[in-house]
Formats: C-alpha cells, sequence, structure tokens
C-alpha cells in the first residue's frame, strides 16, 4: 500500500510537472509571437519613412540636375553673345579674324549641344521626380491600420494557427498614417530653400568685377585709384521662381565707367553702364515659353544687358514644376527630438486550444469561470524611432532630428506602458478569439 501511494504521488507530480511544461511552453510561444509582430510592423513602418527619405534625396538631387541644365545654356549663350560681340570687333582687325571666327563657331556649337541636352534632360527628370512623389503617396496609401493587423495576423498564423493577434488602441492605431504627410503648394518653402542652397557657388551666384586699367574715368576727378578706371562687372545666377514653377538663369557682362555726381560736382561717384559685352539667359518651364523674373542675382546691375539676355532667352519646355516631397508633421525640434510611433500588440490563446496533458484515456481540461483563467495572453510593444550612427552625437549642438531625409530609421522592442497593460488586461478578458 505505501508503494503504491508513493507511485500514486509520483505519477501526480510528474503530471503537474508536464502540465506547467506545456504552460510556460505556451506563454513563451506566446510572447515569441508578439514581438515578432510589435516588431515586423515597426520595421515595416521604419522601411516606408527610409524609402521617403531615399525618395526624397532622389526629388531633390534632380531638382538640382535640372538647375544644372538650365545654368549650362544660359553660361552657353552667355559665351555666345561674347564670341560674337568679339568677331565683330574682330572683322576690323585681320590679323585675328580667323581665330574668332574659330571662337565663335565653338562657342555656337556648345550652346546648341546645351540646348539640346537640356531639352532632353528637364522634362524626363522632372517627370521622375513626380514618379518618386507618386510612389510615396502609394506606399502610404498601403500602410493602413486595416493592412498592419493583416500583417500581425500573417506573423501569428505563420507561427502558431491556434494563436489570435490584434493591435490594441492604447496607441492610436492610426499614429503612422498621421505621422507624415504631403507637401505641396507653398508648403515646399524648406525643400526650395533646400535646392537654393545645395547649388554649387557657381549656380548661386557668378559675380564678379575686374578693372579696366584700358578704360580711364573722363569728364570727372576721380576720388581714388578705384574710382580713376572703369569696371568690367559680370552678374549672373540660377534660381527657382517664387511660385516654384520654374527654374531661371542669366548671365550679363557689361563695361562700366565712372560719372560725376552732377552738373556742379565733378567728383567720380556714380558708376553707370556703359557697353554691354555679354549676355545669356534660359528658362526651364511647362511650355517652354520665356518670362524672365527679376531676381536678386544681381543681374539689373548691367540693365542693357539684362535687358537683352530677357528678350534673347532660351525657353526649355517640359518642366513640371517643383515637386511636392513628403515629411514629418511635426515642426519643433522638440516634437523631431523624440519623434516615435508605438506598435502595441496582444497575443492571445484559449486554454482550450492550448496543449493538454491526459491521463489514460481521459483529457484534463481547465475548470473555472471563462475569465483570465481560461485564456492565455502575451503583450509586446515596438517603437519607430530616428538615430543616427553614433560618431554624430559626439556634438549634441549639431545632432540631426528626426526627418525623412535621412534613411536612418528604425524599430526596436521597448517595455509596454501601464495604459498598455490595462487596454491589453481589458481586452484579454473580453470575448473569446
Amino acid at each position: 500500500m505505501l508503494g503504491l501511494g508513493m507511485v500514486s504521488l509520483i505519477a501526480l507530480l510528474t503530471f503537474l510537472l508536464a502540465r506547467a511544461a506545456v504552460t510556460n511552453n505556451e506563454k513563451t510561444r506566446a510572447v515569441g509571437l508578439a514581438d515578432s509582430a510589435a516588431k515586423s510592423v515597426a520595421t515595416w513602418y521604419a522601411q516606408i519613412l527610409n524609402y521617403d527619405a531615399y525618395s526624397n534625396r532622389a526629388i531633390a538631387a534632380n531638382e538640382i540636375m535640372i538647375a544644372q541644365a538650365v545654368t549650362l545654356a544660359s553660361w552657353t549663350h552667355y559665351a555666345k553673345t561674347i564670341s560674337q560681340n568679339i568677331g565683330t570687333i574682330a572683322a576690323f582687325m585681320p590679323a585675328v579674324q580667323s581665330m574668332a571666327a574659330w571662337i565663335q563657331e565653338s562657342a555656337q556649337v556648345s550652346h546648341e549641344l546645351a540646348k539640346a541636352g537640356a531639352s532632353l534632360e528637364v522634362p524626363l527628370r522632372s517627370s521622375y521626380t513626380r514618379l518618386l512623389q507618386s510612389s510615396q503617396q502609394m506606399m502610404h496609401a498601403a500602410a493602413t491600420p486595416f493592412a498592419a493587423q493583416a500583417m500581425v495576423n500573417e506573423v501569428v498564423w505563420s507561427g502558431d494557427a491556434r494563436f489570435f493577434g490584434q493591435l490594441i488602441p492604447s496607441s492610436s492605431i492610426s499614429a503612422f498614417s498621421a505621422f507624415s504627410g504631403t507637401r505641396s503648394g507653398s508648403e515646399r518653402t524648406p525643400l526650395a530653400s533646400m535646392l537654393q542652397e545645395s547649388q554649387d557657388s557657381f549656380s548661386q551666384s557668378r559675380a564678379y568685377d575686374q578693372r579696366l586699367y584700358l578704360m580711364p574715368s573722363l569728364g570727372c576727378i576721380p576720388g581714388g585709384l578705384d574710382s580713376a578706371f572703369g569696371k568690367l562687372i559680370r552678374r549672373g545666377g540660377t534660381w527657382l521662381t517664387p511660385d516654384y514653377a520654374s527654374w531661371e538663369a542669366a548671365d550679363t557682362l557689361s563695361a562700366h565707367s565712372w560719372r560725376r555726381r552732377s552738373r556742379w560736382s565733378w567728383r567720380c561717384s556714380r558708376l553707370d553702364e556703359s557697353i554691354p559685352v555679354g549676355w545669356g539667359a534660359a528658362d526651364a518651364q511647362m511650355d517652354g515659353q520665356v518670362s524672365m523674373a527679376e531676381h536678386v542675382a544681381g543681374t539689373k546691375a548691367n540693365p542693357s544687358a539684362w535687358s537683352m539676355a530677357q528678350t534673347q532667352a532660351v525657353g526649355i519646355p517640359g518642366y513640371l514644376g517643383l515637386s511636392g516631397y513628403r515629411e514629418l508633421v511635426l515642426d519643433a525640434d522638440a516634437g523631431r527630438q523624440t519623434a516615435s510611433v508605438r506598435v502595441p500588440v496582444l497575443v492571445r490563446l484559449p486554454l482550450s486550444k492550448s496543449q493538454q496533458v491526459t491521463a489514460g484515456q481521459s483529457r484534463l481540461s481547465p475548470s473555472g469561470s471563462a475569465s483570465t483563467t481560461d485564456r492565455l495572453w502575451a503583450l509586446s510593444v515596438a517603437e519607430l524611432f530616428f538615430q543616427r550612427p553614433k560618431d554624430t552625437f559626439s556634438n549634441p549642438a549639431a545632432r540631426e532630428f528626426a526627418n525623412l531625409f535621412s534613411p536612418f530609421w528604425a524599430s526596436r522592442l521597448v517595455a509596454p506602458t501601464a495604459t498598455d497593460q490595462s487596454v491589453g488586461l481589458m481586452i484579454a478578458q473580453g470575448g473569446r478569439p
């Protein structure tokens, strides 16, 4: 009898140990599935934002290349007019006529090639930027809460079809949809400013002054060396029009001479344009119609040359205007510093679907009320966040906050908050999956 009692006790303990092992295995599996589902959704979100960053960079790069194409068209036009003016002067100098003709022909060929290249490049690059913007919209249109829930289901059911996973509303399930937006219209100002600042120095401003020692000041009294001789003034630049509908470039070069202030003052105090030497301009817009706008690039310092540049400007058709782009809805640095999207996922399993331990032919199922005692659940939270490589933290003042131009979005698991746990417990106590 004692032996039978010992065997029965050992059998009972073995049975309880087996049940505990099965339950612990189910809990571990639930935690793993919850972690995998939450991390998968957050990683998907991170990949979408990194795509936004890469495509935004591509949009900016193509816009800058369009600006450079317009710059080249304007500059070669400017070189052509200078060579033509040199050829006019060389007509009275037989010794340099052949050299002037060669320069004029080379400048003409260069301008035609630059104009033809810009006419092909501008519409292709402009169309490509619009395709990139459309791809951003399609990527975000697909990232709905329903799609995120479908991904949770796929991850959980691929691991174990007995479990049920769901996004819980302890954080807004549409937080990712509201995290960023498309900027268009006047909202493109930050992109336009960045493009203007990102251009090379030659494209931004082509200003240059040179004293003309062969052109002394006549008719006025110089006040110093600077006013004793005339000046050769070059002004030029490339800019995006205020309505963001056109890239324009202009180059002017004129000889200036000093003039007296008034009929009673013979001092050299006013520098006026005397001879326009060269000019060129290009305008890229949708229909190719030229409508050069006045700009602060200084081209009006040479009014006659600027007027001729406007009249003879090269029209480049096919530019669709500055493209829209995707950016975070957060503007303040404080918000961008901690910008993130949380993804809480609850995974549940009724114990009636769990693996059962049986003694002989009888199935032992749990007893009790239909509350948390007859279901198993796990909660996991993943976070979408922005972080540059650690070497950028050496100078906190220069730290880059979250944005959609740097592809440093990633995902990680974080600890659930008290709110997450409360909402998860309420849902776990609800109806069966």
